[in-house]
C-alpha cells in the first residue's frame, strides 16, 4: 500500500505573494518536505546552518535560557499614534548615515546659502537637520526662500531623487504584501518592510546568566536574615529549606481495585508518560506497589496522593471504557481534595498534579479549566524554582526538575496555539538545560547519567513548541509576509529532520499510533501558521497560495494516519486487545482530533478525497472516546451537507470555491473562535446588544440535552459513505477522460494514492473495501 503523495507542485512562496514584482526565490516544494531544496533568501536574517548529522539531543545540550524568539518583534510592524508603521531601527541607522553623507555635501562651496547668510556674505553651513551657525548666534530664522537659494547641487538632486524611489519601493511592498488593517484599508505612507522574524536555533545553546561577586563572608548575614526575616521575607528559591511534608490523615481516600489501578497506569505509561516523563517511573511504581500492600494512603505526602489520582484519570481517559469520562473526573476531584490550599511550601509532586489535572481537563474538553489550571502549574514551577538552575541535586531529582519544568512548557505553549491564547512561560525566563535523552530507568541515585544521542520524543516536542511563542505573535497580524513563512518553514523542517525516519511523510513504514505525538504537534503548528492567510483581509493570490500550502499538510496527515491504520481489519467486529483501531481510539487525544478535524475540511473543500477519507476513518475509529470528536463529526457533517449542494449545481454553473466566502468561512472552522483570526463576527451584536438576541431560540434548546443534540448528525457511518461516493464520481471522471483522450482532473491525488480503508460502495453501507478493489 502506498503512502499519500501530493498531485501537485506547490509554487514559491514569495512567487505568490509579491505581484509581478522581482523577489528572491523561496520554498521550491511542498512546506512538509525537509529535503526541498529551500533556500534563504538574501532578506532573511542569518539563520542557522544545515542539520548537523549527528543527533543534536546531546547531554551537553544548553538550550533553555532565553529564546531569541521572544525578544523579536512580531510579523505586523508596530503601529504609532497616528496609525502608520514605525520605522525600524536599520532605517533609522541608515537615515542618520545619508544625513551625515548630506552634511558634507552641503558644505561645499556650491550648495547654496540661507536668506541671511546671504545678505551679509558670509559662509552658511546649514545643514538639512540644524540651522547654520551664523542664525544659530544671531537668533534669527535660518530660512531659504529667495529664488537663487532654492537651486542645489546635482549631487543633492540625485540623493532626493533616491530618498523619494526608497519611500516609493517601501509603499510598494506594503501593497505587494497585503498589509492590510481590519479597515480594508492599506498603510502606505511612510511604511516600512516588515521586520523579519528569529526563531530558536536547534543547538541554541544561551548564555548563562551572571552572578554578582561575592565581597566578604555573609554567613551571619544569611543567618539572622532567615531568623528575623522570617513572616517579611522568603529566602530565594534555590537558598530556600524544604518544608514539612503535609500528610494524609483521617479519612483518606479510598483506592481502586489494584488490577483496575494496574490497567489505568499501563495506559497512562503508553499513552502520555510515553511523551511527557514527568514521573521516575521505577521510583513511583514502587511507591505505588508499597500503598497498596499497606492497603491505604494514611501517612502519604497529600502531594504524591494527589498525583496518583490523577494518574489514575488521565489513564481512564485513554481507556475505551463507557464511563471512562465520568470515573476519570471522579479521580480528578479526589486529586483536587486531597491537596491541602493552606499548606505554604510546595514540592515538585505540587506542579505534576496541576499538570495532570490540566491534560485531563483538556481531554474532557474543558478547555477554560484546563487553561486555568496550567497556570496554576507554571506558577507552582516557578515559585520551586525550577525555571532556574540550582543544586546541587542528586541526580534523579535534578533530572526530574527539568523534565517537569519542560513537560510544563511543552503543554503551556500546545494548549495557547490551540486556544489562541499568550504563552504564560518567556524564554527569557528560562535558566534551565535541556533533560537528557536517555530513559529514567537509567537514571538511579548515587550514579551518573549516561550520554546518549538518541532522539527522545520529549525533546522533539520541546524544538518544536519552541516556535510556538513567536507563533502565537505572528498570528496577531492580519496578513504573514512570506519571508516570515520561509523562516517557520525552515524551523519546522529542521525539527523533522530530528526526528526518526518513519515519521517522514515520504516513507511507507508502518507507525504506532501512540508515537504520534510529536510529528502532530508539528504538523498542526504548520497548518494553523498558512491556515492564516486564508482570510478576506489577505489579497486573493495569497489566500490561493496559503490554501495549497494547508491542503499539501493535510495530505501529509492523511499519509501519517494511513501508516497508522493500514493494518485495520477488513471486516467490522467487536473490538480485542490488539486491535489497531483500538490502539488508535485509546491514545487518540482531543489535539490529535481537532488537528485531524482541520484536516479533513480542507481535503474535502479542494477534492483531495483519499485523503479525506483517510481522515474521516481515523475520526470514526475515535468515535465518541473523546468530547470532542463527536462536536467535530457533527460539524462534518453540516459541512459535507453544504459542500454538496455547490458541487452538484445546475447546468451549466461552474464550481469554483475559491471565491465562496461562505464556504471558505465554513473551512477556516476554528478560526472564527479566535479574537485575531475571525472574520466573520464582525458588525456582529456585541455587549449589552446580545441580551435580547435569539431568546426563543435559547430556551427551546435548553430544554433538550446534549445527547439530544448529538443524535441529530446523520452520524460517522454517513460520513464515510458520502465521502467515499465523492472519492467513486471523481475516479470514474477521470477514466471518463482518459477513455476519450483528455487530460485528467487537476490536482488528482487521489486517483494514484491507495487510501486505509474505504467506507464501502453505494450499494451496500455496510460492506467494508479498500479503494485499491474499488480501482
Amino acid at each position: 500500500m502506498q503512502p499519500f503523495r501530493k498531485g501537485y507542485e506547490l509554487p514559491p512562496v514569495q512567487s505568490v505573494t509579491s505581484g509581478a514584482f522581482p523577489a528572491p526565490a523561496l520554498l521550491s516544494a511542498p512546506p512538509s518536505r525537509p529535503d526541498s531544496g529551500m533556500r534563504m533568501s538574501h532578506l532573511l536574517q542569518p539563520m542557522p546552518s544545515a542539520v548537523p548529522a549527528t543527533s543534536p539531543y546531546q547531554r551537553f545540550y544548553d538550550s533553555a535560557s532565553g529564546s531569541p524568539a521572544e525578544t523579536t518583534l512580531p510579523d505586523a510592524p508596530p503601529m504609532t499614534s497616528a496609525g502608520l508603521y514605525q520605522t525600524s531601527p536599520g532605517h533609522g541607522q541608515q537615515t542618520a548615515a545619508q544625513l551625515q553623507q548630506k552634511r558634507a555635501y552641503r558644505q561645499r562651496r556650491k550648495d547654496p546659502s540661507c536668506d541671511a547668510c546671504r545678505e551679509r556674505k558670509v559662509k552658511c553651513d546649514a545643514s538639512e537637520s540644524s540651522s547654520c551657525t551664523e542664525c544659530n548666534n544671531r537668533r534669527v530664522r535660518c530660512q531659504f526662500t529667495k529664488e537663487t537659494n532654492r537651486r542645489m547641487s546635482s549631487i543633492k538632486q540625485v540623493q532626493d531623487l533616491e530618498k523619494q524611489l526608497q519611500n516609493t519601493k517601501q509603499q510598494l511592498q506594503h501593497l505587494q504584501t497585503g498589509m492590510m488593517r481590519p479597515d480594508r484599508m492599506v498603510d502606505v505612507d511612510e511604511g516600512v518592510p516588515q521586520p523579519m522574524v528569529k526563531l530558536p536555533e536547534i543547538e541554541y545553546r544561551p548564555v548563562r546568566r551572571s552572578k554578582a561577586p561575592i565581597p566578604q563572608d555573609f554567613s551571619d548575614v544569611r543567618s539572622n536574615l532567615r531568623r528575623y526575616g522570617c513572616g517579611i521575607l522568603k529566602v530565594p528559591t534555590p537558598y530556600r529549606q524544604k518544608g514539612a511534608e503535609s500528610l494524609v490523615t483521617g479519612d483518606a481516600p479510598e483506592l481502586p481495585p489494584k488490577n483496575l489501578a494496574d490497567h489505568l497506569l499501563a495506559q497512562y505509561f503508553n499513552c502520555i508518560h510515553s511523551v511527557l516523563p514527568i514521573l521516575h517511573w521505577p521510583i513511583f511504581i514502587a511507591e505505588y506497589e508499597k500503598v497498596y500492600r499497606s492497603g491505604s494512603l494514611l501517612g502519604v505526602s497529600t502531594e504524591w496522593a494527589a498525583v496518583l489520582f490523577s494518574v489514575f484519570a488521565c489513564g481512564s481517559i485513554h481507556t475505551n471504557e463507557a464511563n471512562r469520562e465520568e470515573e476519570g473526573k471522579k479521580y480528578v476531584r479526589t486529586s483536587c481534595g486531597i491537596i491541602d490550599v493552606w499548606h505554604d511550601n510546595f514540592n515538585l509532586d505540587r506542579a505534576r498534579a496541576a499538570l495532570l489535572a490540566s491534560i485531563f481537563l483538556y481531554e474532557v474538553n474543558s478547555k477554560s479549566a484546563s487553561w486555568v489550571w496550567i497556570g496554576s502549574a507554571v506558577r507552582v514551577a516557578q515559585e520551586i524554582g525550577l525555571h532556574i538552575d540550582s543544586g546541587p541535586w542528586p541526580a534523579v531529582e535534578g533530572e526530574m526538575r527539568k523534565r517537569v519544568w519542560w513537560g510544563l512548557y511543552a503543554w503551556d505553549r500546545l494548549l495557547a496555539l490551540e486556544m489562541g491564547k499568550p504563552v504564560l512561560i518567556n524564554d527569557q525566563d528560562c535558566d534551565i538545560d535541556l533533560p537528557c535523552p536517555v530513559d529514567e530507568q537509567y537514571i538511579t541515585e548515587g550514579g551518573n547519567i549516561p550520554d546518549s544521542q538518541q532522539t527522545t520524543p520529549l525533546l522533539a516536542t520541546i524544538h518544536v513548541v519552541r516556535s510556538i511563542g513567536q507563533l502565537t505573535r505572528t498570528l496577531r497580524s492580519a496578513t504573514i509576509s512570506p519571508a516570515t513563512l520561509e523562516t517557520f518553514e525552515l524551523h519546522f523542517n529542521t525539527c523533522l529532520a530530528t526526528f526518526p525516519s518513519q515519521f517522514h511523510p515520504k516513507t511507507d513504514q508502518d507507525l504506532d499510533p501512540r508515537s504520534l505525538a510529536p510529528v502532530i504537534y508539528l504538523q498542526n503548528a504548520r497548518l494553523l501558521l498558512h491556515r492564516h492567510n486564508i482570510s478576506p483581509f489577505c489579497p486573493e493570490i495569497v489566500r490561493t497560495s496559503a490554501m495549497d500550502y494547508c491542503v499539501s499538510t493535510a495530505l501529509d496527515t492523511a499519509n501519517i494516519l494511513a501508516r497508522c491504520m493500514r493494518n485495520y481489519p477488513t471486516k467490522p467486529g467487536p473490538p480485542c486487545i490488539n486491535d489497531p483501531r483500538s490502539h488508535f481510539a485509546s491514545c487518540a487525544g482531543s489535539l490529535l482530533c481537532t488537528h485531524i478535524w482541520r484536516c479533513t475540511l480542507l481535503l474535502l473543500f479542494r477534492a483531495e478525497y483519499a485523503g479525506a477519507l483517510a481522515c474521516v476513518q481515523a475520526l470514526a475509529s475515535i468515535g465518541d472516546v473523546r468530547t470532542v470528536n463527536a462536536a467535530c463529526g457533527r460539524y462534518l457533517a453540516f459541512f459535507l451537507r453544504r459542500l454538496l449542494v455547490r458541487i452538484r449545481p445546475s447546468e451549466g454553473h461552474v464550481v469554483d470555491l475559491d471565491h465562496d466566502e461562505e464556504m471558505m468561512a465554513y473551512v477556516s472552522g476554528d478560526m472564527q473562535g479566535t479574537t485575531d483570526g475571525s472574520w466573520v463576527w464582525h458588525g456582529s451584536e456585541t455587549g449589552s446588544q446580545l441580551e435580547g438576541m435569539g431568546n426563543a431560540t435559547l430556551e427551546s434548546s435548553s430544554h433538550r440535552t446534549e445527547m439530544e443534540m448529538d443524535a441529530e448528525w446523520e452520524g460517522w457511518e454517513w460520513i464515510e459513505k458520502t465521502v467515499q461516493n465523492l472519492f467513486n464520481e471523481k475516479h470514474q471522471q477521470q477514466q471518463q477522460h482518459v477513455a476519450y483522450g483528455q487530460p485528467k482532473l487537476e490536482a488528482s491525488a487521489s486517483s494514484s494514492t491507495l487510501a486505509p480503508e474505504s467506507a464501502g460502495s453505494a450499494s451496500s453501507a455496510h460492506s467494508r473495501m479498500t479503494i485499491a478493489s474499488i480501482i
